[in-house]
């Protein structure tokens, strides 16, 4: 029976994101860390003669930047890129789907 690109897609995702969901990695959690992230502020310290002088709170640029891209990336607003997958003599590509779920959860366990 012919599976749809969306099918092999998710049967290959499913284990990581019961994965990641099982640890409290749900999107809402990225949502939130990724908010943080955008609006991130960071404080120098400096050394002088001896002291130790800190800096008002400044906007983390570098952070930001970088927020930014991860939630351009999340929201698909980069065009997509084409990556082409060929068989032997670049004929059709033979998937061959595995259940590792227990595999990754021993791994999550193993974490703890």
């Amino acid at each position: 029976m012919p599976v749809s690109n969306n099918e092999l897609v998710e049967a290959l995702l499913r284990p990581l994101h019961d994965a990641l969901d099982s640890q409290g990695i749900t999107p809402l959690y990225l949502a939130k860390k990724l908010k943080r992230e955008i609006n991130a502020k960071e404080t120098k310290v400096f050394n002088d003669k001896g002291s130790i002088l800190y800096s008002k709170p400044l906007i983390a640029w570098a952070i930001r930047q970088r927020a930014r891209m991860d939630a351009h990336k999340l929201l698909a607003h980069y065009p997509p890129e084409k990556h082409e997958l060929t068989g032997k003599n670049g004929g059709p590509l033979k998937v061959t789907l595995t259940d590792r779920l227990k595999e990754i959860e021993e791994c999550a366990k193993g974490d703890e």
